[in-house]
C-alpha cells in the first residue's frame, strides 16, 4: 500500500471529452517506456516487450469507466481488423477485481471473444504518469511510444485500420 501513496487516483474522461478520430491520436518520435507489466487471463505477468516485433495499441479502461465502455464495443469489433493489418491490441482493465470483474463485465457486452489483460494495481497509469481513462498508447514495433491520447478514440471511424497503419508505420 505504501507504493499507492501519493498517487492520483484515475478518472474517467467526461462529456466534455470529445472522442476524436483515430488519425487525430498526436504521435511523435519513439520513446522508450519504462517496463510496463500486467497480468493475462490465467494470473500471468505478461511485459508489454514481449509483443515486440509488431506495432500496437494500448488501450487502458475500466469498467466504472462510462466513456471506455461506451467505446470498447467499437474497439473490440476493430481489432481483428487490425490484427489482419498487423496490428496488435493490448486492452488493459485497470480494475483491482480485474480478473472476477471483467470477464463478466464483458460477457453483459456481448464481447466474450474480446480477450482483456489486468493491471489491479494502476501500475502502467503510475508509470506513465497518466490519470485520464481510457487511454491509448501507439506503440512501434520495438514497443517505443510513438502516440498517445488520454480520452475516448471513435474506434468505428470508417478510416480507423488504414489511419492507425499510417501512424504506425
Amino acid at each position: 500500500m505504501a507504493a499507492l501513496a501519493g498517487r492520483k487516483p484515475l478518472r474517467a474522461a467526461t462529456v466534455d471529452d470529445a472522442p476524436v478520430a483515430p488519425w487525430q491520436i498526436a504521435v511523435h518520435a519513439p520513446q522508450i517506456l519504462p517496463t510496463l507489466t500486467f497480468t493475462d487471463s490465467s494470473g500471468d505477468e505478461r511485459d508489454l516487450i514481449s509483443f515486440r516485433g509488431q506495432p500496437a495499441i494500448l488501450h487502458l479502461w475500466a469498467t466504472w469507466c462510462g466513456p471506455c465502455v461506451t467505446e470498447l464495443p467499437a474497439l473490440a469489433a476493430l481489432a481483428p481488423s487490425l490484427q489482419k493489418s498487423g496490428i496488435v491490441v493490448i486492452p488493459v482493465a485497470v480494475d483491482h477485481l480485474g480478473p472476477q470483474k471483467v470477464p463478466p463485465f464483458l460477457a453483459r457486452l456481448n464481447l466474450r471473444d474480446f480477450t482483456s489483460f489486468y493491471d489491479t494495481r494502476a501500475g502502467i497509469s503510475a508509470a506513465l504518469e497518466e490519470q485520464s481513462l481510457p487511454f491509448t498508447l501507439l506503440l512501434n514495433h520495438d514497443m517505443q511510444e510513438v502516440g498517445r491520447h488520454a480520452g475516448p478514440v471513435r474506434w468505428d471511424d470508417p478510416d480507423a485500420v488504414a489511419s492507425l497503419r499510417r501512424l504506425l508505420a
